[in-house]
């Protein structure tokens, strides 16, 4: 493990900061006019049928509150709307949790229940929503590409409704660049272009700075840790080592569940004394102590000193949940 003070050379040395970061996302995308240029060309690049005419982009507030108490809470890394018609969330998820696929449906469709009031026609906005991932959806193995829309479609496949679409990007799919090889890249189109620079900008160097395009040539000059304040500096610092605590507490639990469900699955087939018991023995073992697993996972990420509400966020429950087992014991 890297001592404090390697961990702060390493900051000082940064040239770029890195988008995957709270920190660094919402600088790229939500600081200044740049930021709304840029936000508004990421939109259009993935989603380019719904806004090839669009030009206006207003940043809302990111915070949906349900209708009464009992409703579930919202916070979005970004909320936005764009010529005062289309509803635009973006999210850049640090780690995939059990239903995240169901959690990303809900997030649209409380976009949709909040954009009309009593006595309404049913005129809905259009909603569009971007989820950018590190690691893939389990819904698209198989499939090439590393975005994915989803649309509502009728079982022959056409086309039900057009007002929601969902967009998940894939970093994991785009390979990690050393220093002074981004400039160089040929890109297939601008989809291409923002995923390399999203997936690597933090590790970059001066000579990757992208002189062709006013937009990316602005990622680029306001992604330099030099131009941050010291007290930018310190929040960064900060949001990178919570950045860091998500990616072991990621690889910790995976470690934890690849453990238990192997254990668990070998026993299952030991009781059944054949091969193929064994394989079916791994296969209903892992469903089985799904549950037992998620308890045993929690309670070791909180003995090692994870924060519960960090905890949650991997393992995919609520901080009531993973405190309730903590109390367990």
């Amino acid at each position: 493990m890297a001592s404090k003070n390697s961990n702060q050379t390493q900051n000082e040395n940064v040239i770029y900061i890195n988008p995957k970061t709270d920190f660094g996302f919402k600088r790229l995308f939500m600081e200044g006019v740049r930021a709304k240029i840029r936000l508004l060309d990421l939109l259009k690049t993935f989603f380019p049928i719904p806004l090839r005419h669009v030009n206006r982009i207003v940043l809302d507030p990111s915070e949906l509150l349900g209708d009464t108490e009992q409703e579930k809470r919202i916070v979005l890394d970004i909320l936005a709307t764009i010529d005062d018609k289309t509803e635009a969330l973006i999210e850049m998820q640090r780690a995939l949790m059990e239903h995240f696929a169901e959690r990303s449906i809900f997030y649209a469709c409380r976009l949709v229940s909040k954009s009309l009031n009593r006595g309404d026609e049913y005129d809905l906005p259009n909603v569009l929503a971007l989820f950018i991932t590190e690691k893939p959806l389990p819904v698209f193995e198989g499939f090439d590409g590393f975005f994915h829309t989803v649309q509502l479609r009728s079982m022959d496949g056409k086309i039900f409704s057009e007002k929601i679409m969902l967009g998940y990007l894939d970093l994991s799919k785009f390979a990690a660049l050393n220093p002074g090889q981004l400039k160089d890249m040929q890109f297939a189109d601008r989809q291409e272009k923002w995923g390399y620079i999203l997936a690597n900008i933090g590790r970059m160097e001066l000579q990757d700075l992208s002189q062709e395009d006013d937009v990316f040539r602005s990622v680029f000059e306001d992604s330099m840790h030099q131009k941050l304040t010291k007290m930018e500096k310190e929040e960064y610092k900060k949001s990178v080592l919570e950045y860091e605590d998500v990616q072991k507490a990621v690889r910790y639990a995976e470690k934890l569940g690849r453990e238990e469900g192997l254990k668990e699955g070998i026993e299952q087939g030991r009781e059944q004394g054949i091969e193929q018991g064994i394989e079916q023995g791994i296969e209903q073992g892992i469903e089985q102590g799904r549950e037992e697993r998620t308890r045993q996972i929690v309670r070791n990420m909180l003995v090692k000193g994870f924060d519960p509400d960090l905890v949650a966020e991997v393992v995919g429950l609520t901080a009531e949940e993973v405190r309730a087992m903590s109390a367990e014991g």
